[in-house]
């Protein structure tokens, strides 16, 4: 049966740009880079400008007939560097000894941002069709479409690859981009661009690339709103006063609403780019999810390095609710904390001892023999880094079977055994400081496959490092769990980002 919005024709002019138009796009979004590399621009906003400044060089698609991608060689070359590019930003924690090989520590996160932005500037140096198709494809493709698409991709697959912290630019594009896509909505309406069919007729014929598009933006918005209850934000709900978290929470429904609302006015011609990323959203998310739930393999189980309950700030098997997951030589480490009234530390000061946690006693979480100590660098004030030596001062135990704990960020002078003492788990180790890279008190544990740990990077042969440090994931026996307000007393607590574990014994 013939689908009549399917054969319909534009016959409105095709608007032509200048040569010159993405030229100066590549001027601009170099002076942009050049601009974050002196850090003359924050670092983070290299991406996104860079994307948007990209999409203006493109040819517009909102006005006159689209015109889509040509299937020509050329464009299929330009495609398949574009996807290896864009596999480099993805797969970055697993391509860690190559990058870092090639590249050393310091340049590795350079060069996936480099393959970042290639991916981004690739799509103006493809052709467009010379004319209109007809009838128009299914899905249209065109080149400021995709770079506005490869831009969100990247901004969030950076996040995920270098920091592990993905859950920040998906936030910030959950309650951003239904305003975006509103105020298109709009300009579309006025431009007569826009596909009603969908609201008052969804069932009829010619509109299967709409009613796919609404499938694709309900699972997406599905599984965004199943992150809410796993953890995934609770660390905004520390930054934020309680009053204020709640109105994040609700701007987050509000916006996943508002998206699923505008999916049912869509445009007359479905964006394959917009499309795409939707998809992979839907299917990363999927993934992170699964992770989170699924039980650890091969786990060591251990007692609590705190006699007090305590909180976890970063923890679980998704990088979603857990940053380390995406370092090699961290991935199943837990950062624990303590809360009170809502907050880690008391209202109205951020010095080490407003801390609640800080000095507290770090006790041996199992029985076993010290391996590795360092005890000599200083508690730095809240937000001092010291990159160079990143789990600070630090006691390496050995519980057997080739498994080694880790505990990091020891307050300076604190340590109180030595290598090759012998332990028993609840005896005291240390106390908890803010020594090493670590942005506030807190201890970093981890259970690996080496009996020491990292005193300074300069001195580290770091793929080596990434080629033989294994790390597993930690059960914790007698404690209860708390999560989402909900106590259990589970025979091993299995803790994940906003649990809280309370000691028994």
């Amino acid at each position: 049966m013939p689908q009549t919005a399917s054969l319909s024709v534009d016959t409105r002019p095709v608007v032509q740009t200048s040569p010159v138009r993405p030229r100066i796009a590549l001027a601009v979004a170099a002076v942009v880079f050049g601009s974050g590399l002196y850090g003359i621009l924050p670092f983070i906003l290299v991406l996104p400008l860079t994307g948007v400044i990209l999409a203006l060089g493109a040819p517009p698609d909102h006005v006159g007939a689209v015109r889509p991608i040509a299937r020509r060689p050329r464009n299929v070359v330009l495609g398949a560097v574009l996807v290896a590019a864009l596999a480099a930003v993805v797969g970055q924690p697993q391509l860690t000894v190559p990058l870092v090989t090639l590249f050393g520590p310091d340049g590795s996160s350079l060069a996936v941002t480099c393959a970042a932005l290639v991916a981004l500037a690739l799509p103006l140096a493809m052709v467009n069709n010379g004319a209109v198709s007809s009838p128009t494809p299914w899905f249209v493709l065109t080149r400021r479409n995709l770079i506005l698409s490869l831009t969100v991709f990247v901004v969030v697959a950076s996040w995920y690859g270098d920091r592990g912290l993905s859950l920040i630019p998906i936030g910030v594009f959950v309650l951003s981009l239904p305003l975006i896509i509103g105020i298109s909505r709009l300009v579309g309406a006025r431009t007569q661009r826009l596909e009603y069919g969908l609201l008052r007729h969804p069932l009829r014929a010619g509109l299967g690339p709409q009613r796919l598009q609404l499938v694709n933006e309900v699972l997406l918005c599905g599984l965004l709103a199943l992150t809410l209850p796993t953890g995934v934000y609770d660390p905004a709900a520390l930054q934020l006063t309680p009053g204020v978290h709640r109105v994040f929470v609700v701007a987050f429904v509000l916006g996943l609403t508002a998206f699923l609302i505008l999916a049912l006015v869509p445009l007359r011609h479905v964006r394959l780019g917009s499309n795409l990323l939707v998809a992979a959203g839907t299917v990363f998310l999927a993934a992170q999810l699964i992770a989170v739930y699924r039980p650890p393999v091969d786990a060591v189980t251990v007692g609590s390095p705190l006699a007090e309950e305590w909180w976890v700030g970063h923890g679980g098997h998704a990088e979603l609710t857990n940053y380390h997951q995406a370092s090699p030589t961290q991935r199943h480490a837990v950062d624990i904390m303590q809360v009170v009234d809502g907050s880690i530390h008391r209202s109205g000061s951020t010095d080490l001892a407003s801390y609640y946690i800080y000095d507290k006693p770090v006790l041996a979480p199992a029985d076993g023999t010290v391996t590795y100590v360092v005890d000599g660098h200083l508690d730095l004030p809240v937000g001092t880094l010291d990159s160079q030596h990143p789990t600070g001062n630090q006691v390496v135990l050995d519980v057997g079977g080739g498994r080694y704990l880790l505990m990091g960020h020891l307050r300076q002078g604190s340590v109180a055994v030595k290598v090759g003492d012998q332990v028993t788990e609840g005896q005291q180790l240390a106390r908890v400081g803010n020594s090493g890279n670590s942005s506030h008190p807190h201890i970093h544990i981890q259970a690996q496959t080496l009996p020491t740990g990292i005193a300074d990077v300069t001195t580290v042969d770091v793929p080596q490092l990434v080629k033989t440090l294994r790390t597993y994931p930690l059960l914790f026996r007698g404690a209860s769990l708390v999560r989402n307000g909900v106590e259990t007393r589970p025979e091993f607590v299995d803790p994940r980002r906003g649990d809280f574990v309370r000691p028994t014994r």
